[in-house]
């Protein structure tokens, strides 16, 4: 928080500065919610269709045009051009500030002794929720994100990188001072209705190869290349991407941060899956070296210490759980440093908690690992991976029927996959739990129905399991084992 102002001080102002095309669905609900905040309210229209110039000159908003040009952070400096307030806020039209935060904002800069306010940003799980609904179903999760979003408006401040646009250089060139305010930005743009018609995506995928066409050393352009190919699946192409970024790591300035921690983070789990352990290993050595220590970096080790002592067996390997154990702990619940973006969701929270459930697993400590996975359910009630853990945990723990009861709701048939002919339905479900129910009923007795469910696991097979480990569960039913 500010402190006082002295007598006949000026009293700091706040210019909103957003970029917006074709947000008439959105647009309104923002510029409502911050009006309180800000003394200015600047809007730099890219290209709008609809009415959200209209919508943004009623709401008492200064409109100004701007040519596209396949450029966030060309926009985004347009639109500091115009802002005449002691600070910035920024905002996308498909947020909102949460009730309060204004008079955060407000006090926060009176006599700031900062330069950078970081709030917090809550993901909304549908658009038809209320902020102030999904602020306590945020803290709930406990689950959300510092963001850079209060800039002291002088020295120059500007954005770079055509997509993913970052003030990061100018905040370390001149060595700006953080302030981790108390208010709360709810963001609607990642809800499933709005991801699936706006195909952004595609469209940075599109934009990010056409900045590497014209600079092949582009780190951030690979970083970011990398991430957007992983969230549509196009494996091959992220890992080709994140080789050739990495290829030219070493020559890149230390400024560019955060594009190697993104690119090292996708990296890293890329080579996981092709089992390139060595090589995952050293890119997360190299990383930290020019990146520092970060909650991904540590969630990070966790995993390749995890697959390290897959490799190997006795002690070695008991070694090697131990260590992945010790990096789970130390990410949960970590924060990362104010310029260290976080790339890998949950990995401070139920995703870390998760891993470190299956650590215990392997450790043979399922009371350990049962709690962490209900740790890990409590922050994300709908998560598969903790389901799952917890449904494993209790066999493990001797209570086969629980275990099973658990697990119902997972071996539901799978929704039609979208662009599936009629009775073409390809089932991506992987054979976690058709696996772990199979042990159970064997375990009850049940042997016709855990004759079923290893059948359905074994078909699933090529879909690859959520925890690898389960593997040898149904390897052991195959010897009439079953892992007891």
């Amino acid at each position: 928080m500010g402190t006082c102002l002295a007598p006949g001080a000026a009293v700091p102002t706040i210019s909103l500065c957003m970029i917006v095309r074709d947000e008439e669905a959105f647009l309104a609900g923002c510029l409502a919610s911050a009006r309180g905040a800000v003394d200015e309210m600047i809007v730099v229209d890219t290209g709008s269709q609809d009415a959200t110039k209209r919508i943004a000159h009623d709401a008492g908003a200064k409109v100004f045009d701007f040519a596209w040009c396949d450029d966030f952070a060309a926009a985004r400096n347009a639109s500091l051009r115009h802002a005449t307030g002691d600070w910035v806020l920024v905002l996308d039209a498909d947020e909102q500030l949460a009730r309060g935060s204004a008079l955060v904002l407000r006090e926060a800069v009176e006599g700031a002794r900062f330069d950078c306010g970081l709030l917090r940003l809550h993901n909304a799980p549908s658009l038809d929720m209320r902020p102030d609904d999904v602020l306590m179903w945020g803290k709930q999760r406990s689950e959300t994100s510092r963001v850079p979003r209060l800039l002291r408006n002088t020295d120059g401040l500007a954005f770079v990188d055509p997509v993913h646009e970052t003030a990061t250089p100018w905040l370390r060139r001149r060595g700006s001072r953080f302030a981790a305010l108390e208010a709360h930005i709810i963001h609607y743009g990642a809800t499933d209705q709005v991801v699936s018609t706006k195909a952004k995506g595609e469209r940075n995928v599109r934009l990010l190869r056409a900045r590497l066409a014209r600079d092949r050393t582009d780190v951030v352009a690979y970083a970011y290349l990398t991430t957007q190919l992983m969230a549509v699946g196009q494996v091959a192409e992220a890992t080709e991407a994140a080789d050739l970024g990495w290829e030219q790591v070493a020559g890149v300035a230390i400024d560019i941060a955060p594009a190697i921690q993104c690119l090292a983070t996708g990296r890293v789990r890329l080579l996981l899956a092709a089992g390139r352990v060595p090589e995952a290993r050293e890119t997360l050595r190299t990383a930290r070296l020019r990146e520092g220590e970060s909650t991904d970096l540590m969630f990070l080790d966790g995993l390749v210490s995890e697959a390290e002592a897959s490799a190997v067996g006795g002690d070695r390997a008991r070694r090697g759980l131990e260590s992945a154990r010790e990096s789970y702990r130390d990410c949960i619940g970590t924060v990362s440093g104010h310029l260290a973006a976080s790339f890998i969701s949950g990995a401070s929270s139920w995703l870390g908690l998760t891993h470190l459930g299956i650590v215990e697993l392997l450790l043979g400590h399922p009371a350990e690992a049962l709690g962490a996975f209900e740790q890990a359910l409590a922050t994300s009630p709908t998560a598969t991976e903790p389901r799952l853990g917890l449904a494993e945990a209790t066999l493990d723990l001797g209570e086969a029927g629980r275990a099973l009861a658990y697990l119902e709701s997972l071996l539901a048939s799978p929704p039609v996959q979208p662009g599936a002919e009629v009775g073409e339905a390809k089932d991506r479900t992987p054979p976690d739990a058709w696996t772990l129910a199979a042990v159970a009923a064997h375990r009850l007795g049940f042997a016709n129905n855990a004759r079923l469910f290893k059948r359905r696991a074994v078909a699933l097979l090529g879909n690859g399991f959520v925890a690898p480990h389960r593997r040898l569960r149904l390897r052991d039913l195959h010897t009439g084992d079953a892992g007891t």
